[in-house]
């Protein structure tokens, strides 16, 4: 089947679309797109130089956001992570990175040759990680000498929200930027959210508009004030790396209804979505056999709903929701993620509501272990070392004691079970082996094998 067979057949069978992007298929008077795709004709600005209408958008994004600055992309927050990072740094520099970030931070310090240190969130309930303790990044700088950048993910996939005034505050004492992806977080600062990274003193704070809020699929954007210890000069430079040479104004315009959207309608808007938000969450703390993750040492963002049917794997209970018309935004071992967005509907919010409200609990046990993400692999090399090593391919069972020549990930939501330079330990194999049985797609083999280091 074609995939725009595909798509429109989708839309036939009408699943409510608990996932992103934030739009949640709702159109916010868009023409056909082959009316307005265009190129970098005259009278329309470049993205790359940006001095005319795309300046402007620019500016609005950054004024809804209070920031000094905002660079657009439409290439992802993907984009944005390499600009930032390869901005904040130069070949063979030493990194915090919170273990927990998404695949593309690690890719951008492995193409930077950098020098990466973890620090590694505690684990939750249902194996679900934390945020960043400021006391961690102190300890860290303590420990390791020359530290020039720090990349930490706020909030989490599951919501989860790091003290991010705090981390800053201790990046900036020990000359060291603070980069926070917030990809997650586009709708932080509106309504009665929490604040947005960039007014708690980050460096450079990544948003992806279409995640969260009525933006088409890859629009994203980097907020920059003017104090931040990286510069412009270097955002800009790597920004024309990274970005597409031939930016689609058909995703630009997109960027353009939502800020009109948000200027024109965001305060009632998200004012009604957080009393309807309220009132869904409230309602399924109700429901006895669903587990609804509200984390009590943390900061959190209410948008995310983590759920926990009795009994039930994740994916078991993404099942029930498919069944229901309801499709997630992916399960994990023991939970479920709903998205929503300011765009929901008052009835997806009630056919949510009764599908967890008439499911039934299964018979297993909950998994003793901690999740996916409580192993702590060895790090043998640097990930820029093991980046440049000669590499070859391995079955699952043939992997322990051998180093991962790649990311191997979970996706959604992309966090690395290992990354290159690290060791295949009878943790990671076990982590590898539940997250195959329970049917959740992994990235980084080929054909059930994994690329691993040759050592000399």
């Amino acid at each position: 089947m074609e995939l725009l067979e595909k798509l429109k057949k989708l839309k036939q069978e009408d699943p409510y679309p608990m996932h992103m992007p934030g739009h949640k298929r709702i159109g916010l008077d868009f023409p056909d797109v082959y009316d307005i795709d265009i190129t970098e004709i005259d009278g329309f600005d470049n993205l790359h130089q940006p001095s005319g209408i795309i300046k402007m958008l620019a500016d609005e994004v950054a004024g809804l956001y209070g920031s000094d600055e905002a660079y657009l992309s439409v290439g992802g927050s993907t984009d944005m992570i390499l600009t930032s990072v390869f901005a904040a740094t130069k070949p063979g520099d030493k990194v915090l990175i919170a273990r927990n970030c998404h695949k593309s931070v690690y890719h951008a310090a492995a193409l930077r040759d950098l020098r990466a240190e973890y620090l590694y969130p505690e684990i939750l309930e249902l194996g679900i990680p934390g945020g960043i303790r400021p006391r961690q990044v102190s300890e860290a700088f303590s420990r390791y000498n020359g530290i020039r950048c720090c990349v930490v993910t706020s909030p989490t996939y599951e919501g989860v929200i790091s003290d991010i005034e705090k981390i800053s505050d201790i990046c900036h004492q020990n000359g060291a930027s603070l980069i926070v992806d917030a990809a997650h977080g586009a709708h932080l600062g509106f309504g009665d959210f929490p604040e947005n990274p960039i007014k708690q003193g980050a460096d450079a704070v990544i948003v992806s508009l279409h995640k969260t809020l009525p933006s088409l699929t890859q629009t994203a954007c980097l907020l920059r004030n003017s104090d931040s210890l990286i510069s412009a000069e270097r955002i800009k430079k790597y920004f024309d790396y990274f970005e597409t040479s031939s930016p689609s104004y058909v995703l630009m315009a997109g960027i353009d209804r939502c800020v009109t959207f948000l200027k024109e309608k965001g305060d009632e808007a998200f004012s009604e979505y957080g009393r309807k938000l309220s009132q869904l969450r409230e309602q399924i703390r109700k429901i006895p056999q669903i587990t609804l993750f509200e984390p009590e040492t943390y900061s959190y963002d209410p948008s995310k709903l983590v759920l926990s049917l009795d009994g039930r794997s994740g994916s078991e209970l993404a099942d029930i929701l498919r069944r229901g018309k309801i499709e997630p935004e992916m399960a994990s071992l023991d939970y479920c993620l709903a998205m929503t967005s300011v765009m929901d509907t008052d009835e997806g919010f009630e056919r949510l509501y009764e599908v967890l409200k008439n499911s039934t609990p299964g018979e297993n046990s909950k998994k003793s272990a901690a999740g996916l993400y409580s192993i702590t692999p060895e790090k043998r090399y640097d990930i820029g070392i093991a980046e440049k090593s000669e590499i070859f391919f391995k079955e699952r069972n043939e992997l322990i004691g051998e180093v991962s020549g790649a990311t191997v990930t979970v996706y959604p939501p992309g966090i690395p079970l290992i990354v290159p330079g690290e060791v295949f330990t009878e943790e990671v194999s076990e982590s590898l082996e539940a997250a195959e049985t329970s049917g959740l797609t992994i990235d980084g083999d080929s054909d059930g094998k994994y690329t691993v280091i040759k050592e000399n």
